[in-house]
């Protein structure tokens, strides 16, 4: 028995990819950060995931920067840390400091998905 059969015979079915943020992929989310621009594939309320990141530090690092919607005129400030790479060469930023009101527009968004 492989380890997702066994997380799902111990858990059930849902208990394996069950995440506590919705996530989305639409509409874009652009961040910018220490001189690049991003439009993220993969965002939730807890973070986002960037293709091709610029960034190679370490897992824990803090980034800044800015992030909103891809056609918005003004972007909201953030701080972020990188908690992970995935096998496809994705960083994932998880929000540590970012406006409650893109915050909550993210999750209202997120959510309707």
């Amino acid at each position: 028995m492989n380890s997702t059969s066994l997380i799902q015979n111990l858990f059930g079915k849902d208990s394996y990819e069950r995440r506590r943020h919705a996530r989305a992929s639409n509409p874009w989310l652009r961040i910018e950060t220490q001189g690049f621009a991003y439009i993220a594939r993969d965002w939730s309320s807890g973070g986002v995931s960037i293709d091709y990141f610029h960034s190679t530090d370490a897992i824990g690092t803090f980034i800044t920067g800015e992030a909103g919607w891809a056609d918005a005129e003004k972007l909201s400030p953030f701080t972020a840390d990188i908690t992970r790479r995935d096998a496809d060469g994705a960083t994932i930023l998880r929000w540590l400091d970012i406006p409650q009101q893109l915050l909550a527009e993210l999750d209202h968004v997120a959510k309707r998905r």
